[in-house]
């Protein structure tokens, strides 16, 4: 999704917006969806090391590196929201968004 974040143009949005918060509100995007994919790796790791050593072992890194995923992602999300929450857009928003941008794409 990335991809068609870095395309998205505020008229996609049908608003104009600042252009260095969206700028930035694009970079947060990204920076998250990065975030999002090594805290999925994290869980899939810890879930194989528990079905691999069991025991208390395995349940005690499969939390420890699950609460690293949540450390990793959970900021990144945060930042995301602030600058949904200055530029006045949600998530329903940008989803219509991507779906005009790949319209003006085709």
């Amino acid at each position: 999704m990335s991809k068609i974040i870095d395309k998205l143009l505020p008229e996609d949005f049908g608003k104009s917006f600042d252009m260095e918060t969206f700028h930035k509100w694009k970079q947060s995007a990204n920076e998250h969806e990065q975030a999002a994919i090594v805290m999925m790796i994290l869980y899939f790791t810890g879930f194989a090391a528990l079905l691999l050593l069991g025991g208390l072992v395995g349940i005690g890194l499969f939390f420890i590196l699950a609460f690293i995923g949540l450390g990793i992602a959970m900021p990144k999300q945060n930042k995301r929201k602030r600058y949904q929450r200055r530029l006045g857009i949600n998530g329903k928003d940008v989803r219509n968004a991507v779906l005009t941008a790949k319209k003006r794409m085709k």
